[in-house]
């Protein structure tokens, strides 16, 4: 039987994302039920953690477009200081070329590839839409030189991240982003840096511990009050209400 192939990926799409043995079955039946079933499967990939990423670096290589070309989001685990040759996860080394539809990328636990590496996303330069950096240790200048090479960034979400030693000026931000997430900063030294550059941003939200919100909040609003059209305020511990302002 022979459907069309948005008939096709209706059907296969009423399939929920986390029934993965039904997916892999229907990728099975035929040639063409392989690519919506496949888009499936892989459109959100997590490989943060040791075990599975070295699972994937096994089975998917690097050139491997069946699978990389359905990938719309990706959270990966990093390790290697900036001065190594190669991260440890070599997904934004080796894998990311084939990354053509990726829209959501999260970095987890390491340090923010140097700027000499941005060539390797070139791949998702003009469709990333949010960008998460998660534990990271970055310097100011990685990091805005890292966020002005995607030209469509709507999102950035930054949570515990860690201040380097930044060797070189930091250039500005090239343009304004819809919304900026800061989550659980204890390094104000680390925002300043970043306020001082002046982001454009329509929406800011600050989530953090009680004792720090304060002066982190006083700092995004002298930074960016003149551009935010909503500041978000969430302070959980201690009873501390939370505060959701249009300005």
């Amino acid at each position: 039987m022979n459907l069309p192939p948005e008939l096709l990926d209706e059907i296969i799409g009423q399939i929920p994302q986390d029934d993965e043995q039904s997916l892999r079955n229907c990728s099975l039946v035929a040639k063409s039920w392989m690519y919506p079933s496949r888009r499936r499967i892989f459109e959100a990939v997590d490989v943060w953690k040791a075990r599975r990423l070295k699972l994937w670096m096994d089975v998917i290589p690097p050139t491997n477009l069946g699978v990389l070309q359905h990938i719309r989001s990706i959270r990966c685990q990093i390790n290697s200081p900036p001065d190594s040759p190669r991260l440890s996860a070599d997904l934004l080394l080796d894998h990311s070329p084939s990354f053509h539809h990726l829209e959501r990328l999260t970095l987890f636990s390491g340090f923010l590839p140097p700027p000499t590496q941005i060539g390797t996303c070139s791949a998702f330069q003009h469709t990333l839409l949010y960008l998460c950096l998660r534990l990271c240790n970055v310097t100011a200048s990685a990091l805005v030189t890292f966020v002005n090479y995607f030209p469509n960034l709507a999102h950035l979400d930054l949570v515990e991240l860690y201040r380097s030693v930044d060797a070189q000026p930091t250039p500005p931000f090239s343009r304004p982003l819809k919304k900026l997430s800061v989550t659980e900063f204890t390094d104000l030294g680390l925002i300043d840096q970043l306020i001082e550059l002046h982001p454009q941003c329509d929406e800011v939200s600050v989530d953090m511990y009680w004792a720090a919100s304060p002066p982190l909040a006083q700092h995004v609003i002298n930074g960016v009050g003149t551009s935010v059209k909503r500041l978000t305020i969430v302070c959980e511990p201690e009873g501390v209400s939370n505060v959701s302002k249009i300005l």
